[in-house]
């Protein structure tokens, strides 16, 4: 008889990615239970902060450090003159108010957007690749990410074949893990993820994120949001340069003016979005 393997005992050279959410909190516990509470010899897990994270996702990644007695390397991207880098950083001193994304913005001409989504690529993989470069130096290694089985498309667009020094891996997904199952989970907890709702989730103001749920960030955190509409109006690059986050649908200072107007717009919490398909911006 073949023994099935267990997806969740993950050899090293690894980093294991954690968005600060539920689903990657819950794969890393399972990672952590394969290993009887401790992570093997060369595995490490990395939370990359944008500076635009929510406070209750910060607060959820120190506890699942504090609760299950497990290293996070909390990193941010860093631009230097000339060059990318990144800091390593705690949540005493983490940035909480875009720096690290703004530092980025600062080096670039144009903004991102759904189809060049520069942010996920250098705030969070490549900031991961400069620690394990600087650090580790290893040559080849995994990538351990929480997408789902009931995130099928993410899934292969994560894993397909790149010229990347790293390979990405998906336990949930092998193990048959669904939503339900990350909730559950959680319910049983004696800590969980403080957020209102999904809307609050990943970056507070992504412009990945459903037309919805940035009005409702607008109505519950306009605060907040300002950050956004300032990014839009600061001047960049030369004609032709983008200057929006998205040219399919309002300015940031256009859905704000909206909402003043006539308050949030109808927002259903299952409502569909595109949503940040890399796999560094998992929920």
């Amino acid at each position: 008889m073949t023994e099935i393997s267990d997806p969740f005992r993950i050899d090293g050279p690894a980093i294991v990615s954690f968005s600060g959410g539920r689903t990657s909190g819950y794969m890393l516990w399972r990672i952590l239970q394969a290993h009887d509470g401790t992570l093997p010899e060369g595995v490490a897990v990395c939370f990359a902060n944008t500076g635009r994270e929510m406070p209750a996702t910060l607060d959820f990644v120190r506890d699942c450090a504090a609760q299950w007695s497990v290293p996070i390397r909390w990193l941010e991207y860093r631009w230097e003159p000339g060059r990318h880098s990144y800091a390593e950083v705690s949540h005493n001193s983490a940035s909480r108010d875009g720096e690290p994304f703004e530092q980025l913005l600062a080096a670039r001409s144009a903004l991102p957007n759904p189809v060049q989504r520069a942010c996920t690529a250098e705030l969070k993989i490549r900031t991961m690749k400069r620690l394990v470069q600087a650090e580790f130096h290893w040559e080849h290694w995994t990538n351990i990410v929480g997408l789902r089985a009931d995130e099928a498309g993410r899934v292969f667009r994560a894993t397909r074949d790149t010229k990347d020094r790293w390979t990405v891996i998906c336990p949930l997904h092998t193990a048959g893990v669904v939503h339900d199952d990350v909730m559950q989970f959680w319910k049983l907890q004696p800590f969980d993820l403080r957020l209102a709702g999904p809307w609050e989730g990943n970056c507070d103001g992504c412009f990945l994120k459903s037309r919805g749920a940035v009005t409702r960030m607008l109505e519950d955190h306009p605060a907040r949001m300002a950050w956004w509409r300032r990014m839009e109006a600061m001047p960049r690059g030369g004609p032709g340069v983008n200057r929006l986050f998205r040219s399919d649908r309002e300015s940031y200072a256009q859905l704000t003016a909206i909402v003043a107007r006539q308050g949030r717009l109808p927002f259903n919490v299952f409502e569909p979005e595109p949503g940040c398909t890399e796999w560094a911006c998992t929920d």
